[in-house]
């Protein structure tokens, strides 16, 4: 795996946010699981031009890259959940979708560690 750098310092930050949003604790300006779950997302926007980002323009229909997709729809549709309080099962509730969240971001950020077994 290439770029084991990347993917250690993600988890780090995957795994404050989770505790920042889970904590009973004001930190900085995360209250909660919802404000915890918008940061981790638009972190994960930025953090995707690191990962999964790269394949799109490598090979568009690698199986690599459609599972970076589906990862990544799971997270936007989280995300946007959370931004403008949709009831959607599961997402719905802030708790749930900041652990969601996470699992997808982490799993978009090892599949990018296989990167180098697209073809160039």
């Amino acid at each position: 795996m290439r770029n084991i750098q990347i993917l250690i310092f993600e988890i780090v930050i995957v795994g404050l946010m989770v505790w920042f949003g889970f904590s009973e604790h004001k930190i900085l300006f995360l209250q909660g699981p919802r404000s915890a779950t918008i940061s981790l997302g638009i972190i994960g926007m930025l953090l995707c031009t690191l990962s999964v980002g790269k394949f799109v323009s490598a090979a568009p229909a690698h199986p690599l890259t459609i599972l970076g997709y589906l990862f990544g729809t799971i997270a936007m549709l989280t995300f946007l959940s959370q931004v403008f309080r949709w009831k959607l099962p599961f997402i719905g509730d802030a708790h749930t979708a900041l652990i969601i969240l996470a699992v997808c971001m982490i799993a978009k950020s090892t599949i990018a560690r296989f990167s180098y077994l697209l073809a160039k």
